[in-house]
């Protein structure tokens, strides 16, 4: 049985993408970024969850250490405290268009499960400290 929440780091795909982010060295961690954002916005047609979850946890990272305001709990605290990255315009930029892209209902199964399961509010809502850092 996978992780899940409403929350950007409560899936398996977002956990299994920041932890693997520790294994990085500091110079790697915003390529890292930028490649996961970027998966997502350069890819035409479907959008696996998977996919969408990981770039979204890349857009939260990014987000929280341009606000450190923003609530950001458990492992992924532990993973931005000890990761060593700038959030600068690009990064920001890209992770402006991941939170976007990821309420597109065109073709998104991100999106289409949280709207099947009837807690499109609630995903949405823990996304929203995230994305209003970047607004």
């Amino acid at each position: 049985m996978g992780a899940w929440g409403y929350g950007p780091f409560e899936s398996d795909a977002a956990m299994d993408f920041t932890g693997g982010l520790a294994d990085r060295t500091a110079r790697d961690v915003p390529g890292r970024l930028r490649a996961e954002m970027s998966a997502v916005l350069d890819r035409d047609g479907y959008l696996d969850g998977s996919e969408v979850e990981s770039a979204l946890a890349a857009a939260c990272l990014v987000a929280a250490r341009a606000d450190p305001s923003v609530p950001i709990a458990g492992s992924a605290r532990k993973y931005l405290e000890e990761l060593d990255f700038i959030a600068d315009d690009e990064l920001r930029a890209l992770a402006v268009r991941v939170f976007a892209r990821a309420a597109d209902p065109s073709d998104n199964e991100w999106y289409a499960l949280w709207v099947d399961s009837g807690a499109l509010d609630k995903a949405e809502a823990a996304l929203a400290p995230y994305r209003a850092a970047l607004a």
